[in-house]
């Protein structure tokens, strides 16, 4: 879980990072878009500024412009000899710098939108007295020489006003305020309109706000598919692992029923059905064993072989559920008898085999005599009949150079010697 945690934290961080990354480019992007408007905007207003600097330095230059009267042009009449007449009595009317910036921004404002206007703290005339932006235009190129030029937008309009320094020519009609050249005097207003700006900055904004909106909502589907997709992944796995466990867990279980019945073939290919004790087939696989220890260590190890005297003959009267029967009594017989180290083993029909470990011919006898007496002794009941057996035994001991096969061939030869004898007895050697 942690794991998890930890990856989701790492990918969303990085995905938050690019995210802000790419905001932050389209702002930088919208804002050098909108300087660069703004940089147009006071482009175009500083050429129309320079362009009448050039006619107000032409025309003062030339002492003011007499223009005929037309009925439409008056005189300014805060301006000395504002007119003249000519030799035919024609009126002409003094135009100066000021006078012809009023004229030039009205035909301006009618056909072009934007204007033009002197103005200055101190003016000649009224009409040129400074409004709100104005006024804080000019104290603020008057507090701070350096500065050439103040903008500012108002509703609809790009303000822009540039400084008006004292030229010789101006003296003619500023004479009286006690300027000198190169003083500031006032300043040029241009007034542009910005609709324009206005749509494009509006458009600019909008794109930025849109593209901000898909980066932010395409980030966070990424984020929640990643978050999906991790988790999805991390479940798998968790399933998986359990699946694993469960697997793993029936494989064990799985394991453990097949060592049991591995170990039940086991028993079953060496234990004899009858009796539950071990058959010919462990009886030569352990006697080989033993045997070879015993030969090894050199230790004493015997052989007791045993029959059922007339067995066929109680099989043919009784039934083999007798026979059977007394089978089995027969090897609890041996067992009760025997040790721990010893082998009893049905390796016949009727015939057992006992393997004495770690005993001389002279403990074999009397654990043959032992086993004869008890047989002898035993009662089988069957069907309210009592049968009676015994048994014919041959034991031997190893010898020098035996091997397990001559022992055991030896014990059977004895065996059969005591049948030979009458039966019921014991042959050794």
């Amino acid at each position: 879980m942690k794991r998890k945690n930890l990856i989701i934290i790492f990918i969303t961080t990085i995905i938050v990072a690019f995210t802000l990354a790419i905001i932050q480019y389209t702002q930088s992007y919208k804002n050098s878009y909108v300087k660069l408007h703004k940089k147009v905007l006071f482009n175009e207003a500083k050429s129309l500024y320079s362009n009448m600097i050039n006619v107000r330095t032409w025309s003062s230059s030339h002492g003011g412009v007499y223009v005929k009267a037309n009925g439409k042009l008056k005189p300014n009449p805060y301006l000395e000899d504002n007119v003249e007449y000519t030799k035919n009595n024609e009126q002409l009317i003094r135009v100066n710098p000021a006078w012809m910036t009023r004229q030039i921004s009205e035909i301006s404002n009618k056909k072009q939108d934007y204007y033009f206007k002197i103005t200055s703290l101190n003016p000649l005339n009224p009409h040129n007295l400074p409004d709100t932006f104005e006024r804080k235009a000019l104290i603020k190129l008057k507090t701070h020489p350096e500065k050439k030029f103040f903008t500012e937008f108002e509703d609809n309009k790009y303000n822009f006003l540039g400084e008006l320094r004292v030229e010789k020519t101006c003296l003619q009609c500023h004479s009286y305020q006690n300027l000198k050249v190169g003083d500031i005097i006032g300043g040029l207003r241009v007034s542009l309109p910005i609709n324009s700006y206005k749509k494009s900055v509006d458009l600019i904004n909008t794109n930025t706000f849109h593209i901000t909106l898909i980066v932010i909502f395409t980030s966070l589907c990424f984020i929640g598919l990643i978050i999906f997709t991790i988790n999805s992944i991390f479940k798998k796995n968790k399933d998986i692992k359990i699946l694993n466990r469960t697997l793993e867990k029936k494989v064990e279980k799985r394991t453990k029923e097949l060592q049991v019945l591995n170990n039940q073939l086991k028993t079953t290919a060496i234990t004899d059905y009858l009796t539950n004790i071990p058959n010919r087939r462990f009886f030569f696989e352990m006697g080989n064993k033993s045997f070879s220890l015993a030969k090894r260590e050199n230790k004493s190890i015997s052989i007791i072989c045993l029959d059922i005297d007339y067995f066929k003959r109680i099989n043919d009267n009784y039934g083999h559920h007798a026979g059977d029967k007394i089978l089995i009594q027969i090897a609890n017989t041996l067992k009760t008898h025997t040790r721990d180290s010893d082998i009893v083993a049905r390796t016949g029909g009727e015939e057992f085999s006992i393997i004495v470990n770690n005993t001389d011919i002279d403990g074999a006898l009397k654990l043959a005599e032992k086993i004869r007496v008890e047989i002898q002794d035993l009662s089988t009941l069957y069907k309210q009949v009592v049968i009676k057996v015994t048994v014919s035994i041959g034991v031997t001991q190893i010898k020098q150079d035996d091997t397990f096969q001559k022992i055991l061939n030896r014990a059977d030869s004895l065996l059969y010697k005591a049948k030979d004898k009458g039966r019921n007895t014991i042959v050794k050697a």
